[in-house]
């Protein structure tokens, strides 16, 4: 019997026994109450499973978002490192980014266990972190100050910022906006009233392994190669982005690459053979054929990186792999841009354009100049920035 019952049933005692004596019947409810509150009191302190010395963080998207992802957690570690409360990972593609994290620091887990087990904080982190449990108040940690002012700023946060959380990715290009305003990339765009401190570098390093077994099968040589990609990550249904410059551009820079550095080999990389169109002239054609841990060691041992704004370019900053060369078009370099690669991009177009309509990656919105944005960089302009490029690394190799 639950407690409403029991309660009619008490009043319909009192009622027969105490008819006329209205006073007496409140009292007795009074007190019968309060037994109820002290018995409740007690069954939810037996039932209440204890809560974990760790927070729950689950994060989405392609590969870009979930290194950004797993720095903001290393950020996130080492703020509560005096307090000892550890972070669990939770992703939808749990197998790749156990890879991609290469056993690092954390625990990875698939999102379809998330509710397993009660953490102080469950947050989500899409572009800012929203807490979506807070279990703060029947923990130890309650009286945690870091962590309660950290609730408090993400909690006024998403008060005052509901419709970045509410209308995903719709929201991304206005994000993207309020952060450049408050001086953030995207790197640490999480970092809201900058609680956590995080800089521009990626403090998060993914653990990399057989690095020359995998260069020798590919009998390349450390720095002595130079990766391409043309193509985007397989996590949308998108194909030929607006983000990509043409393939005809790509093999004019082939070209004027190989007649000058015949001596560097040319690597193409790519997600998977439908959704890169292959480069001519290039030595190692790798699209499809590369494994995370692979493209970890290729993206970490080239001399450059030539690329649109996208996955690898996260990947190889992460790793400390070097420059590379990027090409901006529809998504905004002073947002994407790392200040140690080479980012190149035009004032053709009056503004950025990521997710001002719905189909902003398969169609440009220009309808005066279409795709004017990535059609004015030329091969030849991002030759001369290959060519310093590797003239520094000839330098440093003869060192």
């Amino acid at each position: 019997m639950n407690y409403i019952d029991k309660l009619y049933k008490k009043i319909e005692v009192y009622n027969k026994r105490y008819s006329n004596k209205h006073k007496k019947v409140a009292i007795k409810l009074i007190f019968w109450n309060l037994i109820q509150l002290i018995r409740f009191n007690k069954k939810y302190q037996n039932n209440t499973p204890e809560v974990a010395n760790k927070i729950a963080l689950y994060f989405s998207g392609g590969m870009g978002d979930i290194l950004i992802g797993l720095n903001y957690a290393y950020y996130l570690l080492k703020y509560f490192s005096e307090s000892n409360i550890n972070i669990d990972i939770y992703v939808k593609n749990s197998d790749m980014v156990k890879t991609l994290d290469g056993n690092s620091i954390f625990k990875i887990y698939s999102v379809d266990h998330i509710e397993d087990k009660p953490y102080l904080l469950k947050i989500m982190l899409v572009r800012f972190p929203q807490i979506i449990e807070d279990n703060i108040i029947i923990s130890k940690q309650r009286k945690n100050s870091k962590l309660l002012e950290l609730t408090k700023i993400y909690k006024k946060f998403y008060s005052q910022n509901k419709r970045f959380f509410e209308y995903l990715p719709y929201m991304d290009g206005l994000t993207n906006q309020f952060s450049i305003i408050n001086g953030k990339k995207r790197i640490q765009q999480a970092d809201i009233g900058n609680l956590l401190k995080i800089d521009q570098d990626f403090k998060y390093k993914p653990k990399i392994s057989h690095e020359k077994r995998i260069l020798n099968n590919l009998n390349l040589t450390v720095g002595r190669y130079i990766t391409i990609n043309r193509g985007v990550d397989n996590s949308g249904n998108v194909i030929e982005s607006t983000k990509l410059w043409s393939l005809s551009n790509y093999n004019e820079l082939v070209k004027l690459i190989k007649q000058t550095y015949s001596d560097y080999k040319i690597v193409q990389l790519g997600a998977s053979i439908d959704r890169c169109l292959f480069i001519n002239n290039t030595d190692v054609n790798l699209v499809g054929e590369t494994s995370i841990d692979s493209l970890k060691v290729l993206l970490k041992n080239s001399a450059l990186h030539i690329d649109s704004e996208g996955g690898m370019v996260h990947l190889r900053k992460a790793l400390d792999g070097g420059v590379s060369i990027v090409l901006f078009g529809p998504t905004s370099p002073e947002f994407y841009g790392y200040y140690d690669n080479v980012n190149i991009y035009t004032k053709a177009c009056a503004m950025n354009c990521e997710w001002i309509n719905e189909t902003w990656n398969m169609h440009c919105i220009n309808q005066l100049n279409e795709h004017v944005c990535m059609n004015t960089i030329k091969p030849l302009a991002v030759f001369e920035q290959v060519k310093q490029i590797l003239e520094k690394n000839k330098e440093r190799i003869s060192q």
